[in-house]
């Protein structure tokens, strides 16, 4: 047996009191359009949810009937939509359930394009590390410093990279750090090399110039 819908019991009402569409609406003020969707139970194509149940008060008022039942009818076959308009149920609960099912696949997905996302940016930094020339920091002399007859190069470099100072090479300590002593015959302006070469052949070159004075 077919239950009843908020559309036949209002156009049951409406026909049992012998009122036509357009008296309808000149009686309620509800434009004669709407009171024809509202019968056909079309709730989608009409305003906001508010209005519905307005214009079923209406009847109601009109026809002196309770509207309470029906408004529970209108409960059971619809739904409130994130609008604010009726959905009815069977059309909203499957979109619902997609939403619920799709969720933990979109989490599952997010997880491991991130988890990818990850491993590529830390393949492309070792990758580009590859690509570089040694690092090379110069701590000691600075550039145009005062000096006397001796004088500490100092600084760091990458621990697998050749020292040269100079021409000269030099021993790199288990940090990095690096330490090596001029001895200058004259004075004047005196320039400093100081070149870190890795197993690739790439190096990094700081020249400092220093005034060498007795």
């Amino acid at each position: 047996m077919k239950q009843r819908t908020v559309g036949d019991i209002l156009k049951d009402e409406r026909l049992a009191h012998r009122i036509s569409l357009i008296d309808l609406a000149k009686r309620t003020r509800i434009r004669q359009e709407y009171l024809e969707v509202l019968e056909s139970n079309l709730f989608e194509n009409l305003p906001a949810a508010t209005f519905v149940k307005g214009y079923i008060r209406n009847y109601a008022r009109l026809f002196d009937f309770d509207p309470q039942p029906v408004l529970a009818i209108l409960r059971r076959d619809y739904k409130e939509s994130s609008k604010g308009k009726l959905v009815p149920r069977e059309f909203l609960s499957p979109i619902l359930k997609k939403r619920s099912r799709n969720r933990p696949f979109r989490l599952v997905v997010l997880a491991i394009s991130l988890m990818f996302a990850t491993i590529l940016i830390y393949i492309f930094f070792q990758w580009r590390q590859t690509q570089l020339p040694p690092e090379l920091i110069v701590v000691t002399p600075q550039q145009l410093e005062k000096v006397g007859p001796t004088m500490i190069v100092s600084g760091k470099t990458d621990l697998n990279a050749r020292l040269i100072v100079n021409g000269q090479p030099v021993a790199i300590q288990q940090n990095g750090d690096f330490k090596y002593e001029i001895i200058f015959q004259s004075e004047g302006l005196k320039s400093v090399e100081v070149q870190a070469i890795d197993d690739h052949e790439r190096s990094t070159t700081v020249m400092r110039q220093v005034q060498v004075s007795f």
